[in-house]
């Protein structure tokens, strides 16, 4: 907030659901806010304390890692692996979900009847962020994490019947989803935009922005492959297997193709060491700064994958898994951002697509025009956002 020429530190909250790489999903939001001068708190699960203190913002513990239960990971993985996709995203993000928000909500409403923000920027899918701030009336946006349009897909299907009856108890109308910040040009990834939908430059945090210790390629080097499938579908036991196995096919198609590798596979790293001397498999990369190094990304599409190969013009081979990574590696093929696969591609049609992408430079001028697409959006201004709710 700015009055005659004099800036005001806001209070902020910013909120995130127990997925993984669900912090970093939400740099482009807290960067700029620490960056403004702002107060940043990060009311989370347990499992982000670290992530807060690496990013220098407050902590408050808010629900709980319940994505970790055992048993909530062998039953999403078992609809996947049964009944596709589309079924588990109904599942999970209709169902599992709405069935969290009343917890989230309760230590969100305590959190903030004692301390009260000037304004909530809660990820997406936080329903439990979205109730408590519209209990106690504070100006409210929503950050989009990539499950932007999954959400929207199944918001009047089922999500919005699954909340009603919490929405009666808190004495509020018909649950209607947050306008919303997202980190790319809308028609990127949504078939409609949604209209409350407000582009914003994306931004990542510092630390995953330098590569210590990694010397500089020759520029006669074999062009550089970087695949990482991502960090939510290594953490679920039930999809372990599935994983392995597609892994292991890229890994084959790595050892069949001219180049350097770098494989990225979290806790299956220790179950994927190559023979090939040309291949490293490690448990974790800073991706942003690799890709700016890489000549190819094998990725299962999650939507800051792709930011972060836009941002490195880095073309990418998709082969999405769950969520909303099969339509996004899909929506980047089509802008010509490089191809998509199947799951079930084998190891000579996965190496095909590398060395297709490899060698049509068409792909990267694409990412250029893609990445200046990307600069030329608003940076985030938190003051005016406030202002503007």
């Amino acid at each position: 907030m700015n009055y005659l020429g004099v800036s005001v530190t806001l209070r902020l909250a910013v909120t995130a659901e127990p997925i993984p790489s669900h912090v970093s999903a939400l740099d482009y939001v807290i960067g700029p806010a620490l960056e403004q001068g702002h107060d940043v708190a990060l009311h989370a699960p347990l499992m982000f304390r670290r992530e807060a203190g690496r990013r220098g913002v407050e902590f408050h513990r808010a629900g709980t890692d319940w994505t970790c239960d055992p048993a909530v990971q062998r039953r999403a993985s078992e609809i996947w692996t049964e009944c596709g996709n589309a079924s588990f995203n109904r599942y999970v993000f209709g169902r599992l979900w709405p069935d969290q928000a009343e917890a989230k909500a309760h230590d969100l409403i305590t959190a903030w009847t004692r301390v009260r923000p000037d304004l909530v920027i809660a990820e997406c899918s936080d329903l439990g962020a979205h109730l408590a701030a519209r209990v106690l009336r504070l100006p409210l946006l929503a950050a989009d994490n990539g499950l932007g349009p999954v959400l929207l897909d199944l918001w009047d299907s089922d999500i919005a019947p699954a909340l009603s009856t919490l929405y009666k108890q808190h004495e509020l109308d018909t649950p209607a989803f947050p306008e919303m910040l997202t980190p790319a040009p809308a028609q990127w990834f949504y078939r409609t935009p949604p209209p409350s939908a407000r582009a914003v430059r994306r931004t990542v945090a510092g630390y995953r922005t330098a590569l210590p210790g990694w010397p500089d390629r020759s520029p006669s080097a074999r062009p550089l492959v970087y695949a990482s499938l991502g960090t939510l579908t290594t953490a679920m036991p039930g999809l372990r297997a599935t994983v392995e196995g597609i892994y292991q096919e890229i890994l084959a198609a790595l050892s069949a193709i001219d180049c350097d590798a770098i494989v990225s596979a979290g806790d299956l790293a220790e179950h994927l060491q190559s023979t090939d001397p040309r291949i490293d498999v490690l448990r974790h990369v800073p991706q942003p700064a690799l890709l700016r190094r890489a000549d190819l990304f094998v990725t299962h599409g999650g939507r800051a994958s792709l930011l972060d190969a836009v941002q490195g013009t880095t073309p990418v081979l998709g082969m999405g898994i769950l969520g909303d990574q099969p339509d996004n590696a899909d929506a980047f093929a089509g802008r010509g951002l490089g191809r998509a696969l199947e799951l079930t591609a084998t190891r000579d049609q996965i190496a095909e697509a590398m060395t297709a992408v490899l060698g049509d430079p068409c792909h990267t001028a694409a990412l250029t025009a893609a990445n200046a697409e990307l600069a030329r959006l608003p940076p985030l201004d938190i003051s005016e956002l406030r202002d503007g709710t």
